[in-house]
């Protein structure tokens, strides 16, 4: 659905991306990215075992997906931006709430000025019902006078939207949106109550991502189809309130509805651990970016470092041998890989004893070219394979709603020590699993590189079965 051309096509010297690409890979974990210039695409990469054909958790960039279905119901007259929130929650609005969430209106949603002074989803993932949580949240401010960056106020938009339309927001996207784009079947997490949790949780992949940026570029259309309304676009990613309070320079130029703006007249949506969906409307680009870092900001400063000040607004003379080598450094873009041999162990199984995550048995054997091992625990068996010098793929699930592809490199660090390296090509993550034989026993010791409302496993133990 979009045309490649060469970066000096579009008027981007291919040495300027390879520097691009060269500082990215300095960082923790970049994973992908697409540029497109005049709608067409001057550059993409991935770093393996990340394809173009996995779609990636999004965190809070799901947030402007929800944006967009919120100025669809609009445009359909199945809401106001300033009616007031407590109008479809009658019931989850009940004694004990404070008297001004009767004020907050769906526009508060979408600015996160709903009078929080912290996110809400403190107070509401542990109950049944999100709704009526958020509602028994205590407010801080009157609605609309100060920007608290909130998902739960997102989630509020997905359940309200769930109210008005009758069935789910992936639902109502999927033909007004999703599939106009291109997007093929996709997942997004859900409350206790089957509602779609809005402010983060959805998956696209790389080149899904940049057509959606493409077409907020586009004013909302997408080959002739106004996708979604200009107008209400026009409002979601202009400055709707104050949010200079936040220290990063990118962070604190103005937030729109569920989308940041950005220095150099630049707006996005961005989700935690640095999924991008940048768009440049004086340079007509955009970028997107998949990756797994804990400093987002890092990754807008080589945007302007590198990119931005090279786009010309001409395109430039073809230039070969510029662009043979950023197709050659884009090629060998890898994560890392451990081990180089391996050795054949026998099948051995272990009793764990018992832990916070529920698991009861640990399998393991190896060859010498690969191993497996195998965690039994409230969900049935899951096992990873794992590659001596090269990457296995499995499939695991584990505590997330989904399941991931994983693909996983081993190496045995001393007589007693393994260590498996597990990337899980669809969501940002990438866990370190060290396995030491003592015996009898044995100590399963999970590191995982990045952390979101979740705790790090204990180190399980047990003995031979």
């Amino acid at each position: 659905m979009l045309n490649r051309t060469a970066p000096e096509a579009q008027g981007i010297p291919s040495a300027a991306i390879e520097r691009f690409v060269d500082a990215m890979a300095q960082l923790d974990s970049p994973h992908s990215f697409m540029l497109l210039r005049h709608g067409n695409v001057a550059a993409e990469g991935w770093w393996k075992p990340y394809r173009p054909e996995a779609p990636h958790l999004l965190f809070s960039l799901s947030k402007s997906f929800t944006s967009c279905a919120v100025g669809l119901a609009r445009e359909e007259g199945l809401l106001g931006l300033d009616d007031p929130v407590a109008k479809f929650f009658p019931a989850e609005l009940t004694r004990g709430a404070d008297p001004r969430c009767r004020e907050m209106t769906i526009r508060h949603l979408l600015t996160m000025a709903t009078g929080h002074d912290r996110c809400a989803l403190e107070y509401m993932t542990s109950a049944d019902d999100w709704a009526a949580a958020f509602f028994q949240s205590p407010l801080a401010y009157r609605p609309g006078e100060r920007f608290v960056y909130n998902s739960g106020a997102t989630y509020m938009l997905s359940a309200l939207l769930r109210r008005i339309i009758g069935r789910s927001l992936t639902a109502y996207l999927r033909s007004r949106l999703l599939e106009p784009l291109g997007f093929g079947e996709r997942n997004w997490e859900t409350c206790p109550k089957g509602i779609e949790v809005g402010g983060w949780g959805f998956y696209a992949t790389t080149e899904e991502l940049a057509r959606f940026a493409q077409m907020l570029l586009q004013g909302g259309k997408w080959q002739g189809r106004q996708l979604v309304p200009a107008d209400y676009l026009k409002m979601a990613t202009s400055f709707q309130i104050d949010n200079s309070m936040n220290d990063q320079p990118d962070w604190r130029v103005g937030y729109g509805f569920q989308f940041w703006r950005c220095r150099h007249n630049a707006f996005r949506g961005d989700g935690a651990f640095g999924q991008y969906a940048l768009v440049m409307p004086e340079q007509d680009a955009v970028l997107a970016i998949t990756s797994g870092l804990r400093n987002m900001q890092q990754v807008l400063d080589l945007v302007w470092q590198h990119l931005l000040p090279a786009m010309s607004p001409a395109p430039l003379p073809a230039d070969p041998a510029a662009a043979g080598r950023l197709a050659e450094r884009i090629a060998r873009l890898t994560l890392p890989v451990l081990g180089t041999t391996g050795r054949a162990l026998p099948r051995q199984s272990y009793r764990l004893n018992a832990n916070e995550g529920g698991f009861t048995r640990l399998e393991f054997e190896s060859g010498p070219d690969s191993c497996r091992l195998t965690l039994a625990g409230p969900n049935g068996p899951e096992t990873i394979l794992a590659g001596f010098g090269h990457r296995e793929e499995s499939v695991v699930k584990f505590d997330s709603q989904f399941p991931h592809s994983v693909a996983a490199s081993a190496e045995f660090t001393d007589d007693r020590t393994l260590t498996i390296l597990a990337s899980s090509y669809n969501t940002p993550y990438q866990i370190r699993l060290v396995c030491r034989f003592d015996g009898e026993h044995v100590a399963l010791e999970h590191r995982a590189n990045l952390t979101f409302l979740v705790d790090q496993w204990p180190i399980l133990t047990g003995c031979r079965a």
